[in-house]
């Protein structure tokens, strides 16, 4: 009985690659959906509009003066977004075995959020991207910790996690 399980649980270990980063570019692009509905939902509560965000994030592709000349873009920003956290998703996904319980994956979810929100909003932002130096901090931290527990979920149960429930009972 010991060595079927073992075995059961070695060959749990194995999850492909491709799954792997199907769950994280999936998960990414809801938590990244997630992620968005809270500033959209911040700032429309503050009397401004609930598309600047993605106004913001187009100018990472138009340039730091697109919102002041008209040029930024809804759209535009909408499939940054979509694109970067997917990117996240995927990049959390190679990290993903290291972690061998859902606890531990939900932990490192929102580690990993606090992280992209250090890189991109206190390292990159002030070094390149000037026109977002101004964050709401408490709010961005928040959701970029959102966003990597959300993202973590999607990880649950699976790979070297595939022996444990999705939800403790």
């Amino acid at each position: 009985m010991g060595t079927a399980n073992a075995s059961s649980q070695a060959n749990a270990t194995k999850e492909s690659l491709g799954a792997r980063i199907a769950r994280g570019a999936i998960g990414g692009l809801i938590a990244g959906a997630v992620f968005i509905a809270i500033n959209m939902w911040f700032l429309a509560s503050t009397g401004q509009p609930a598309v600047a965000p993605f106004r913001l994030i187009s100018t990472l592709v138009l340039g730091a003066g697109a919102i002041q000349s008209g040029a930024a873009s809804v759209p535009l920003g909408i499939a940054v977004h979509a694109v970067l956290s997917i990117v996240f998703g995927v990049v959390f996904a190679f990290a993903s075995p290291l972690f061998k319980s859902n606890g531990t994956i939900a932990l490192a979810g929102g580690i990993y959020g606090a992280l992209v929100y250090v890189v991109n909003f206190l390292i990159i932002a002030f070094t390149v991207f000037p026109q977002f130096q101004n964050p709401n901090g408490p709010l961005e931290f928040a959701a970029h910790v959102v966003f990597g527990h959300l993202l973590a979920v999607f990880f649950y149960s699976s790979g070297v996690r595939s022996h444990e429930p999705f939800l403790a009972t």
